[in-house]
């Protein structure tokens, strides 16, 4: 529970702060990551972990290269990392090009939210709405899913999450969207909130069951056991970095309106 009130403090601390709050998780995600496919691990692979702080850097150093030349930096680094240690193992080349991206390109858009809601003049509440809402979500679908669930969602996947749960999870976080938007968003339609809620619910769901399906894939409960029966970094992140994603491609989208 720690985790909510520190992520929403960094948020809220100069852009600075953010940025390295964000790097850190994504960092120590990345690194679960690749100890899931490098076996052994060695000090030295920690050199893969060049490839995501890059991305990160692209959000908050403004050059005149695109974030596509940073993606395109990071994948040669990975390629050329996997010739060094792993020319033997080709099945590890799509997981180490993958982990720019999900690890990379999609925990960056906490610096890019921070970049757009500081650069609009938004209040906190626009910032926070991501977080809140994921949570809302995650916390809903896991109780009523405990409670009431009968019906897996996707079985193969993630056994312990139901349709139940599911569609619970969405109503309440829509409703909590509404009472959000009364409450702190009262320049827009009460609409907006639940539209947009409903947005980071739904693909929070996706991250979720992709990193369930990465970690079905490698025959793992959790991604890490660092904190505890909680699991690990990318379990908690999993849902919260798409929520964040989506949030703020929609602001992009409604900049104008």
């Amino acid at each position: 529970m720690l985790l909510i009130p520190l992520t929403l403090a960094a948020m809220a601390a100069p852009l600075w702060v953010a940025a390295i709050y964000a790097l850190l998780w994504s960092l120590a995600a990345a690194f679960e990551f690749l100890r899931l496919y490098i076996k052994p691990f060695r000090v030295y692979h920690l050199l893969f972990l060049i490839a995501p702080p890059l991305i990160w850097a692209c959000t908050l150093f403004l050059t005149s290269f695109s974030l596509a030349s940073y993606l395109f930096v990071a994948f040669v680094i990975q390629v050329l990392l996997w010739l060094l240690f792993f020319p033997s193992k080709p099945a590890l080349i799509l997981p180490l090009l993958i982990l720019p991206l999900y690890l990379g390109f999609i925990p960056a858009h906490f610096v890019l939210l921070k970049q757009e809601v500081v650069k609009r003049g938004l209040g906190y509440a626009w910032l926070a709405f991501p977080f809140v809402m994921t949570w809302v979500n995650d916390t809903a679908a896991y109780v009523v899913g405990s409670l009431l669930g009968r019906i897996p969602l996707c079985a193969k996947l993630s056994p312990k999450k139901t349709v139940e749960g599911f569609l619970c999870g969405l109503a309440i976080t829509i409703g909590a969207g509404f009472g959000y938007s009364a409450l702190f968003l009262s320049d827009r339609p009460l609409w907006w909130g639940a539209v947009l809620a409903l947005a980071v619910a739904l693909i929070g769901v996706l991250g979720d069951l992709l990193e369930s399906a990465i970690k079905r894939e490698r025959g793992v409960k959790h991604s890490s056991g660092i904190l505890g029966a909680h699991g690990g970094v990318l379990d908690r992140i999993d849902s919260l970095m798409f929520g964040v994603a989506i949030y703020y491609y929609l602001l992009l989208l409604i900049r104008g309106s």
